[in-house]
């Protein structure tokens, strides 16, 4: 299965160079993609089948203290991407750097 594969290759691969201080940067298929934000976000299968990525949009996770929070889009599992900083993403996005500090 996709998800087992893709979460499996996360956790062993990319995960230690997170532990190590790297900045990884992962380009994959929509369902590989899904995979690995349903582990990092901790979703239900139901909220992951509705989860739509925008192409070439990009998502920001921050790995600090052994937890993943996402910045970026989207912001949540029936989000559409965020395309332009707007003033609730500017909002957003400080509210995520007092969680992360």
């Amino acid at each position: 299965m996709c998800a087992e594969r893709a979460v499996a290759y996360f956790k062993d691969q990319i995960e230690p160079q997170l532990l190590s201080g790297k900045n990884i940067m992962i380009a994959a298929h929509g369902n590989s993609l899904r995979s690995i934000i349903m582990y990092l976000d901790k979703l239900t299968s139901q909220e992951v089948i509705s989860l739509e990525l925008s192409t070439g949009i990009p998502m920001l996770y921050i790995f600090k203290e052994g937890k993943f929070t996402r910045r970026g889009s989207p912001a949540a599992p029936t989000e559409a991407g965020v395309y332009a900083y707007t003033k609730k993403l500017a909002l957003y996005r400080q509210k995520l750097d007092e969680m992360v500090h």
